[in-house]
C-alpha cells in the first residue's frame, strides 16, 4: 500500500471507493475535491457527503464511498 502523499488523486479515489472505512483526512480531501470540481457547497460528516451542503431530492446523500465509486466510474468514461 502506497502513503497517501505518494498516491493520486485517482488512486485514492479508488482504494476509498472499495474500502468500508474512511478517516477524517478522507473527508477533508473529498470535500476540496468537490470544491474544486463545481460543489462550492460540498459538506461530509461521519463519512457521508452532502453535494449541497444539505440532503436535497435532487442531490442526495451519499456515502463517502459511494461518491468516490461514482467518480471513478465517470472518470473512466
Amino acid at each position: 500500500m502506497t502513503t497517501a502523499t505518494q498516491q493520486t488523486v485517482g488512486q485514492w479515489l479508488e482504494e476509498l471507493a472499495g474500502n468500508t472505512q474512511s478517516s477524517e483526512h478522507d473527508s477533508t480531501k473529498m470535500v476540496n475535491l468537490l470544491r474544486k470540481v463545481g460543489f462550492p457547497q460540498a459538506v461530509v460528516t461521519c463519512g457521508i457527503v452532502y453535494l449541497e451542503g444539505n440532503g436535497t431530492i435532487d442531490a442526495p446523500p451519499m456515502s463517502i464511498h459511494g461518491m468516490a465509486k461514482m467518480l471513478v466510474e465517470k472518470a473512466r468514461s
